[in-house]
């Protein structure tokens, strides 16, 4: 085991004898930043959220991208872009060992069009324009890193869901509705961590149950109220008139009262199922997989995080899909199919011996490319023999290990690190790496990130926050062409939007279930429900019923919080 220094934070940070088997068979130098700064970095490429309109660079047609106007990047439509009426090869040119290759790639990257969002196949799209890192949709609005979903809007990690609204880590559900971390559920409203269950609200970590509102720790239950047992549904139904869920403010009272009782419950350690030797959070099916968060039929891996999509084995630092792959280090946003790929961000499809490379597909032995499909030998989108790329690529990486580049902060970046965040596209505030790491533009600009000043939105609502109709009743039929201003809209908040529509879909779910308008943006909304999820990073902790130390990434506050086996004997 070695000890070593992080460049970044300068924690110090242990590489396991398993680790340097992993990096041995990689053929890859041991790393220099600690696993936490790593996924940073890599979540410093991924902007999910902000979106704009701008021009694709080949048809002139406006569309959404992730990419801001005027910040560098040139863009091609999905049509465009999977289209035959252009060639990233002609973008190709010579290496040039006067520079480094970081330089070298950053102006490769400014000069390729890149996808103007993540949308795999727009093909199998339907009428779901406004949404990003998403596959399969039907009639959907504003979904992000979700797929195989219909009618539905404001989720994220939603997934094989209908008709669900305001949903994060969602699958197999069906009308749902403020939830956070629901499986196979059914009418399950403002409920976080439940499985298998329908018609509940106001409740957490309830398993097989139905007809139940503001409860926690059940199991295939009925009718009960405040964990309070009521034996039947009429005395149910009678008890729940008492409630007003057509009334935010009713709502919100319950809510405080809600959390109290959930506060009162039994926290297990992490959310898992069905695993063998794993270490992390929301891990599902899966076996020897440590220091990970939200791993769905995983083998084999360390420090990976959003890998949803099953059967990905033998990964270390990998960040966001992957869809039958393998042997994957440090790569961002990876794709069906491949193996052996290093330092890469969204190597599309059945890609294998990729080094430094992004939006590649169906690919082999690349190096430093951009957009190409269908290609091998590649250095910079040149063209070489099987002989000159094995030996060019040898004499790259030789330069990059003797001399690397050199951040702003003076931080130095070797062979076997993925991209310095100098090159990505984005700016700190526009993506996910300030959700999870949150900084001012001061602590930003300090830590070597770049900040984009957000032009003044100056939105002209119809309807003030403190106008917003508290009560279904009040509602307006012409609700859906007004424009709302966010109850946070003066707050200063990075990333609210200050005002915000109702769409027709969206209208008729209130309507259908009585229940109140959001007073709060999409992104505000979005915001709230993260409080009630995991970040990546594990605490030791001692169960409080036996002492045993655990490896949490709840916080130290979290209220009784306990073991695995504490928790099957007490709520089991």
């Amino acid at each position: 085991m070695d000890t070593r220094s992080c460049q970044k934070c300068e924690k110090d940070f242990t590489i396991e004898n398993e680790d340097k088997n992993f990096y041995e068979k990689m053929a890859v130098p041991l790393p220099t930043f600690c696993p936490e700064c790593r996924f940073q970095r890599r979540l410093t490429f991924r902007n999910d959220r902000t979106l704009y309109k701008r021009a694709c660079e080949m048809c002139k047609e406006n569309v959404i991208s992730v990419y801001r106007p005027n910040g560098g990047t040139k863009i091609a439509c999905q049509k465009c872009w999977w289209g035959d009426n252009w060639n990233p090869m002609q973008y190709g040119r010579d290496y040039d060992f006067s520079e480094s290759f970081f330089e070298q790639y950053r102006e490769l990257m400014k000069e390729v069009p890149l996808l103007a969002n993540f949308v795999v196949d727009e093909s199998r799209m339907i009428n779901s324009p406004y949404n990003n890192m998403v596959l399969d949709l039907r009639n959907c609005y504003m979904m992000f890193n979700s797929d195989f979903n219909e009618d539905c809007a404001y989720g994220s990690e939603t997934e094989n869901s209908r008709t669900c609204f305001d949903t994060t880590i969602t699958k197999k559900a069906e009308m749902c509705y403020e939830c956070v971390n629901v499986l196979n559920c059914y009418r399950v409203f403002y409920s976080l961590d439940c499985e298998n269950s329908n018609d509940i609200k106001f409740c957490r970590d309830c398993d097989g149950c139905t007809d139940c509102f503001g409860s926690v720790n059940l199991r295939n239950k009925s009718y009960y109220v405040f964990n309070e047992p009521l034996g039947n549904k009429a005395a149910y139904d009678e008890k729940l008139k008492e409630f007003d869920l057509s009334s935010r403010k009713s709502i919100e009272e319950i809510k405080n009262k809600v959390y109290k009782i959930w506060n009162e419950g039994i926290t297990k350690f992490m959310h898992e199922k069905q695993n063998s030797d794993v270490a992390g959070d929301y891990i599902y099916n899966s076996k020897n997989v440590k220091e990970s968060w939200m791993v769905y039929e995983g083998w084999n891996l360390k420090y990976c995080q959003y890998l949803v999509a099953p059967n990905v084995k033998d990964c270390y630092d990998f960040t966001q899909f992957g869809n039958n792959v393998e042997r994957h280090y440090e790569v961002f946003q990876g794709g069906n199919g491949g193996s052996n790929i290093r330092f890469s961000w969204w190597p599309v499809n059945e890609n294998t011996e990729i080094d430094y490379s992004m939006h590649v597909m169906t690919s082999h032995d690349l190096f430093g490319c951009v957009g190409l499909r269908g290609k091998s030998y590649c250095i910079l989108n040149k063209q070489y023999t099987k002989e000159e790329y094995e030996t060019l690529r040898g004499k790259i990486i030789e330069q990059m290990k003797n001399i690397p580049y050199i951040d702003q902060r003076g931080i130095k970046y070797f062979y076997g690190e993925f991209f310095p965040s100098e090159l990505s596209p984005f700016t700190y505030n526009e993506t996910t790496a300030n959700e999870f790491f949150p900084l001012t533009k001061d602590e930003a600009v300090k830590n070597g990130f770049t900040w984009f000043e957000r032009e003044g939105r100056n939105y002209q609502s119809t309807i003030k926050a403190e106008n917003i109709p508290d009560n279904f009743s009040q509602i307006l039929e012409s609700i859906t062409s007004e424009i709302l201003e966010c109850v946070n809209s003066k707050n200063g908040i990075e990333d609210c939007t200050t005002a915000f529509r109702i769409i027709t879909d969206e209208a008729g779910f209130y309507q259908r279930f009585n229940l109140p308008l959001p007073n709060k943006c999409p992104n505000c909304r979005h915001r709230e429900r993260m409080k009630f999820r995991t970040i990546p990073r594990l605490k030791k902790i001692a169960c409080v019923n036996c002492e045993k130390e655990i490896l949490t990434a709840y916080d130290k506050k979290t209220p009784n919080l306990y073991c695995k086996e504490c928790y099957l004997q007490t709520v089991i």
